[in-house]
């Protein structure tokens, strides 16, 4: 197929469209826009654009270089070398061109959309009775064995891994003592410019790096191994391509989940609340369109 007429004609037309649908709304749907911008004043919640809400969620979880910069900039380096490792010529530019792949992709968008907003839940604290087996510290001894909590309640998100959980290895406690310094090259790591200062006085403080580090890259590679298990097991996946189709899938479910959880379920602090408890401050008179 040519590029001019048989592509270009179809993608001018639906762009007329687009714009034709989005005038009529604006002409029957007021926008919602606040006051004019006030530097002094951070609106509450204070939220990124629609496209970057995924990120933000992530942010909300995981360590902010992972989720920032790092996790993204994987996926599309993985998104750029999928046709160096899938070089089937079979059934190239074909919707579903593998005998599994309809299955595939859907049971993958439903696993990856449950999961993430599990996880979501589970972060926010929604899941702390089932967590309640952890027995409760007692302040009193200066060590603990087996691991307990501080507190009468169960785990109301993955950093209280960090904050409410203690265990001793010996004279070793957790998370007080598993700080340790970088080493030191010599005068290397203490030398300064301006103010850049490299890593002479600085710690690595392991259960940071565990909770908001290791412990979310695990559980994200984990699950995606499992899913691609599962799908082997029950003989859906065969080829490298139905392995990509699974990768992809599950990459953009998850990211639409995180876009839909950022958008809609995010309140006042970033609280995880229902839409319809999501308030706007409409700022002063006069009223801006879009607010009662």
């Amino acid at each position: 197929m040519l590029v001019w007429p048989d592509l270009l004609f179809p993608e001018f037309i639906s762009a007329c469209l687009f714009l034709l649908t989005f005038i009529i709304l604006s002409v029957f749907v007021n926008a919602p826009l606040l006051n004019r911008a006030n530097v002094s004043i951070t609106p509450n919640p204070s939220k990124a654009p629609w496209y970057f809400l995924n990120l933000q969620e992530l942010l909300l979880h995981m360590d902010k270089a992972w989720a920032g910069v790092l996790l993204p900039g994987i996926f599309l380096a993985f998104l750029a070398i999928i046709p160096y490792i899938d070089r089937s010529n079979e059934g190239q530019g074909v919707w579903f061109g593998t005998r599994y792949s309809a299955r595939i992709t859907s049971v993958t968008a439903i696993y990856s959309m449950a999961v993430t907003w599990l996880l979501v839940l589970f972060d926010a604290g929604k899941f702390e009775r089932l967590t309640r087996f952890f027995p409760t510290c007692d302040e009193e001894q200066p060590h603990h064995w087996p691991p307990c909590l501080v507190g009468d309640t169960g785990l109301e998100g993955l950093r209280e891994l960090q904050t409410r959980m203690r265990f001793s290895i010996g004279d070793f406690d957790w998370p007080q003592d598993w700080r340790f310094p970088l080493p030191k090259l010599g005068g290397f790591s203490e030398l300064r410019f301006k103010n850049l200062h490299l890593w002479g006085d600085m710690n690595i403080n392991v259960p940071a790096v565990m909770v908001e580090q290791v412990l979310p890259l695990l559980i994200i590679v984990g699950l995606a191994l499992l899913i691609i298990y599962v799908l082997f097991r029950i003989g859906w996946v065969r080829t490298t391509r139905d392995v990509m189709i699974v990768m992809f899938t599950g990459a953009m479910a998850s990211y639409l989940a995180l876009t839909i959880i950022g958008s809609f379920f995010r309140g006042q602090g970033q609280e995880l609340v229902p839409p319809t408890d999501i308030r706007v401050d409409c700022g002063t008179i006069p009223t801006p369109p879009g607010c009662p």
